[in-house]
């Protein structure tokens, strides 16, 4: 039997503690631990949908084209006027309306990417169905689109597959009468090739012209199919069915090994939100779309895709994003704490280059105004604040950063003291215009500031919406938030900062979350798990929630995409009053109770997994 270093061309490595210098697949002895470990990439274990950001026209029948959940291009569809010929551009975080179609309609076919795309056939957007189909194609090579050689066959609804606007299949669909046809696009003209066994329309496809799937759709009057086809680029050949058979479904995938079905219609008339996934030689049902719909679009693959638009049963504008299993994920790593532990501190700062001041620390109730500064490996104190305070709220960078309001001895006195940090010492400047504690804070520098909500300690209503940003020279009120709280948390800048969570009396614990855009609050799409005390990181399209309570030891974390909230890995020491500071990527997660132990934890993204043999 080969021997470990035979196998795989180096000795075990006796390292103690975590190896820094693994590799995939590699293993090592943790000789202070005593363990044999091996570390592998953290990935997804299923997939899921999130809501991502509306479409400008909402729309039913219309075509897709795109190569992930960050990257969509949908097309004409219903209702006309409404719609007609209007194409919208999906950036990851909202949709553009970019050039229209040469001519509008519905039940078209759609293919390609968002900047290499291809439309074809469609049908009148009035009853019945596929009425007046015709055989219209037209290509858009990112800004506009061009009509080109037609069809050979007028269809509509039909499948379509495709990787850009050279090179599609459009397969089956309407009339009925000869529905089994399939065509394949060169980038100049159409030829007719080997037809489906199954002749239907209502269909999901995807794939390439040399290896792609056929699923799902009507095959008679009224009788939806489960039937799935395989194309190997000569011949189709039928393989297993859809758990569930259903017509007007969204699809997504790159080839006849892995595919995505989405929504549609089963039988009699019920509009479904199952999703499934096929591997290559089955389908298997995952978890569902958050909005129930039939007659929606979808692009991307069977680890990234999009599904929006479609029927509820009203037309919606709805867009979701599909991460499958098996895709990288970000993970928390415990760092090097404090050199002491506190919590109600402030920071500000990047995960490699940051800074955390004031706070608390036990036994008891010690204010403190010590500053320290982490250099991704390890901490020093450096010049102290010139008002040791807890609950002090702060933002910027390790090198120009701003601490204000909070309590302050003797008792808990609360203040609007400012200070200016240059990178080597505070400096007093004008106090917040309302003194308050716990304020949410968005910003990247001493000059640069937006503070919001807090608590002025004045019974009976302590909770803030004030708002006030900070030029470097002054505070100066600006719009309140919808929802008055502290404790709450934050990120972004003075000109787009996102408010989320926080305390406010009355239910107590939100998970409201808020957008500025440098004029206004915006209410958005709230966190899954409302709480207070929380820490942010990242800007006002991506951010990372993590930390709260309750419980006072909630490890929770959440991810922003600009549009809603998705949980992601929890902290490994879950707690409350807590700082942080970083990006969606690469964030830092600092001190915080109970215990105040200085706990420090870095948020990457990819991430790893050690796993010991012995476990």
């Amino acid at each position: 039997m080969a021997t470990y270093k035979e196998k795989v061309g180096t000795s075990v490595v006796n390292y103690a503690g975590n190896y820094p210098g693994v590799v995939k697949g590699e293993l090592w002895y943790d000789s202070t631990n005593k363990d044999f470990k091996y570390q592998y990439l953290n990935v997804t274990t299923a997939g899921s949908w999130r809501t991502g950001a509306n479409l400008n026209t909402a729309r039913t029948t219309a075509a897709g084209a795109g190569a992930s959940n960050a990257s969509g291009l949908t097309f004409a569809g219903s209702p006309i006027p409404g719609v007609a010929g209007k194409t919208e551009l999906y950036d990851g975080t909202s949709w553009t309306e970019v050039g229209d179609l040469t001519k509008g309609g519905t039940g078209l076919g759609g293919t390609g990417t968002s900047t290499s795309a291809l439309a074809f056939g469609r049908e009148d957007p009035f009853p019945p169905t596929g009425a007046n189909p015709d055989n219209l194609t037209e290509v858009w090579n990112g800004t506009n689109w061009t009509e080109v050689a037609n069809l050979n066959s007028v269809r509509s609804r039909m499948g379509s597959a495709g990787v850009d606007n050279t090179s599609a299949l459009c397969i089956s669909g309407l009339p009925a009468s000869p529905g089994a046809l399939v065509e394949q696009w060169n980038g100049v003209s159409w030829t007719e090739i080997a037809d489906v066994n199954d002749p239907r329309w209502g269909l999901g496809a995807n794939g390439t012209v040399t290896s792609a799937l056929a699923y799902g759709g009507i095959d008679g009057p009224t009788t939806n199919t489960a039937n799935t086809e395989s194309w190997n680029g000569t011949s189709w050949t039928e393989v297993s069915d859809l758990n569930t058979a259903r017509r007007e479904l969204g699809s997504g995938g790159a080839d006849n090994t892995s595919a995505l079905a989405f929504g549609g219609e089963s039988n009699p008339t019920t509009i479904v939100a199952i999703t499934e996934e096929w591997n290559g030689t089955n389908w298997t049902e995952t978890s569902d779309l958050n909005t129930t719909r039939n007659n929606l679009a979808g692009n991307g693959t069977a680890t990234s895709a999009l599904g929006y638009g479609g029927n509820t049963p009203s037309t919606t504008a709805a867009t979701e994003e599909w991460t499958g299993a098996g895709v990288p994920i970000g993970a928390w790593s415990t760092a090097t704490p404090m050199n002491r532990g506190k919590y109600t501190g402030a920071g500000a700062g990047t995960q490699t280059s940051a800074l955390y001041f004031g706070g608390n620390y036990p036994p008891g109730d010690n204010l403190t105004a010590e500053t320290e500064f982490y250099n991704g490996s390890t901490w020093t104190e450096l010049a102290d604040l010139n008002t040791a305070r807890q609950n002090i709220s702060g933002g910027g960078v390790k090198t120009s950063a701003l601490g204000f309001g909070g309590f302050v001895p003797p008792g808990n006195t609360i203040t609007g003291a400012t200070e200016s940090w240059n990178d080597t010492s505070w400096s007093n400047k004008p106090d917040l215009g309302t003194p308050r504690k716990s304020l949410g804070v968005a910003g990247v520098s001493n000059s640069s500031i937006l503070g919001f909500g807090g608590d002025d300690f004045s019974p009976p209503t302590r909770q803030q919406a004030l708002t006030e940003a900070w030029n470097g020279t002054a505070w100066s009120e600006v719009a309140d938030l919808n929802t008055a709280r502290f404790v709450l948390g934050g990120s972004g800048t003075k000109t787009a900062a996102l408010a989320f969570g926080g305390y406010d009396f009355d239910p107590n614990v939100t998970a409201a979350t808020e957008q500025w855009n440098g004029t206004s609050w915006t209410n958005m799409n709230s966190m899954n798990t409302a709480g207070y005390n929380l820490a942010g990181a990242g800007t006002v399209t991506a951010t990372l929630a993590f930390g709260r309570n309750p419980p006072a030891t909630s490890g929770v974390t959440e991810e922003w995409n600009g549009v809603s909230w998705a949980e992601t890995s929890d902290l490994n020491a879950g707690r409350n009053d807590l700082a942080g500071c970083g990006t969606t990527t690469a964030a830092l997660a600092m001190g915080g109770t109970p215990p105040a132990a200085g706990q420090t934890e870095e948020w990457n993204v990819p991430s790893n997994v050690i796993k010991t043999l012995t476990d």
